[in-house]
């Protein structure tokens, strides 16, 4: 599960050529919420219950949400106006449950093995926002564009371009969900090994 954010604005240093950033600015965390219960069932019912939300019913049992705002530094000069730093910066925070209390030695056992599973998961979440957001910087970095001395030609050319961008990595996260959580699945089956008496 993910929620995403982006936003795009941009810095104008006219006249300034500032030296080029490898890569975009990525920071991270990780939150937890607390669950317990003494069978798997009841654990699951607990993430049923106290699960980070995902749309208006229903909740997850983890989530990834990140932001990521895209913005640069450019100049203008002979009716050009060109980048000369990208500044994409991306943030995830990775929220997972936590039991609290004792648990029987086999659950925990199930209880360890089902979240490994869930952060993997989780993590390949983090991992494709990683990717929009160096591909985003990418972008950025070769943009130049005809233009006046405001750059409007060009902040709309970039905004064009990180949404294209966004999009692509949007539906790679959907379908990634979708194989997850598909009838038989990884999820189903972290799960199913969780719930076994």
């Amino acid at each position: 599960m993910r929620l995403f954010a982006c936003s795009c604005c941009f810095l104008a240093l006219l006249g300034f050529v500032a030296p080029s950033k490898a890569g975009p600015k990525v920071t991270s965390r990780t939150t937890s919420f607390p669950i317990s219960g003494a069978t798997g069932d009841a654990l699951l019912r607990q993430l049923e219950q106290k699960g980070p939300k995902h749309g208006f019913t229903s909740r997850a049992i983890a989530q990834t949400r990140y932001t990521m705002n895209s913005e640069a530094d450019w100049t203008h000069a002979d009716g050009v106006c060109k980048v000369t730093r990208p500044q994409v910066r991306l943030d995830i925070n990775y929220i997972y449950p936590a039991v609290k209390g004792e648990v029987s030695g086999p659950l925990r056992s199930r209880w360890q093995r089902f979240m490994a599973g869930i952060r993997k998961h989780e993590e390949q979440h983090g991992r494709l926002a990683r990717e929009m957001a160096a591909e985003a910087d990418k972008a950025i970095a070769g943009l130049k564009v005809q233009d006046g001395k405001d750059c409007g030609k060009l902040r709309a050319e970039m905004k064009r371009v990180v949404a294209a961008i966004v999009g692509r990595y949007e539906a790679r996260q959907r379908q990634f969900d979708v194989v997850e959580h598909r009838s038989g699945g990884n999820v189903e089956s972290l799960v199913r090994r969780l719930v076994a008496k």
